[in-house]
């Protein structure tokens, strides 16, 4: 083949995006390329598909799959718009039964780097986990943010060891940490439990009895510390997926502890979490009521550690 037209063909070992391009150019003549140039086309393609197909598919508009490797392997056979060098006339040759086994045997290379690289695209990117590089290196919490002036009260059902429906409620101070928990069952069950984070006090509503150290009422509010929060954000402990919307508001989705998504509004507060979450859209809200109430609308006695009257010192019954 007369040569002189294109630039020349990179030496074995060459990387870079003009190596790739002038690749991309005589892939677009393999037809009639000698053995030797086939040869050291395809080192460079065993080498370099990957990185390739990667910029190729990631640059392509939301298309059907099989359109978009169908797009790829077009892409790699052609040179990129500008930059293509006029070529000889193809002619006739003898003799070209290896570079057409080698010119097979490469584009089954680039069909198989490009579906890998889009399977890995797509799913990537349906659970939220690709590109989030530069999301997650902008996303910080004001440095003035504070949720200490807030009690946070939320609500909760869940299943209990024999499949019974029971309730959770939870007064949690944000500033002080003291929280009042509350559980309940059709009458059956009524156990509240006070902590000031020192100290830990349930009592049977219902038989009038207390005990102190309780934890096994208690609830898991660790969701909701700030300071970790932050912390976590900046060690990637905590990943800031993107913005959604959650029943018609818009928030701030970080996936956090156990694979949980912690939802935040605009101001950065909290408004729920999510359980099973794969993407915008998807999850299940565990809390049927959360909001943020100032402190000071919130009584005191909410949090009272003392014994009531009435009641005497024993032992609680086994959480539902």
């Amino acid at each position: 083949m007369d040569n002189s037209n294109l630039p020349p063909l990179p030496r074995a070992g060459e990387v870079g995006p003009e190596v790739c391009a002038v690749v991309r150019i005589y892939l677009a003549v393999i037809d009639d390329l000698t053995a030797e140039q086939v040869e050291l086309l395809s080192e460079h393609v065993v080498a370099c598909a990957a990185c390739g197909a990667t910029h190729l598919v990631g640059s392509f508009a939301a298309t059907a799959p099989s359109q978009r490797v169908d797009a790829a392997v077009q892409a790699m056979m052609t040179a990129q718009p500008g930059k293509r060098t006029p070529v000889a006339t193809r002619r006739s040759t003898r003799g070209r039964s290896v570079p057409r086994r080698r010119a097979a045997w490469i584009v089954g290379e680039l069909v198989a780097a490009a579906a890998i690289v889009l399977a890995l695209f797509t799913s990537a990117h349906f659970f939220g986990l690709f590109g989030n590089a530069g999301p997650q290196s902008a996303f910080a919490l004001p440095s003035t943010l504070s949720w200490s002036q807030y009690v946070v009260f939320h609500t909760e059902n869940r299943l209990g060891t024999r499949g019974e429906l029971y309730q959770v409620e939870t007064y949690h101070d944000l500033g002080t940490d003291a929280m009042h928990v509350e559980t309940t069952m059709d009458g059956q069950v009524d156990v509240v439990v006070v902590s000031d984070n020192h100290e830990m006090l349930g009592m049977d509503m219902i038989h009038h009895v207390a005990q102190m150290g309780t934890d096994s009422w208690m609830v898991d509010d660790s969701l909701f510390d700030l300071s970790q929060l932050r912390h976590d954000i900046q060690t990637h402990n905590a990943v800031y997926l993107d913005t959604d919307s959650f029943k018609g508001q818009k928030v701030y989705r970080i996936r956090w502890k156990d694979g949980l998504v912690l939802l935040l509004d605009m101001q950065y507060r909290p408004v729920n979490v999510l359980r099973g979450a794969v993407g915008p859209g998807t999850g299940a809200p565990i809390y049927t009521t959360l909001k943020l109430m100032p402190s000071s609308q919130v009584s005191s006695s909410m949090w009272d550690m003392s014994v009531p009257h009435g009641f005497q010192m024993g032992q609680l019954p086994e959480k539902p």
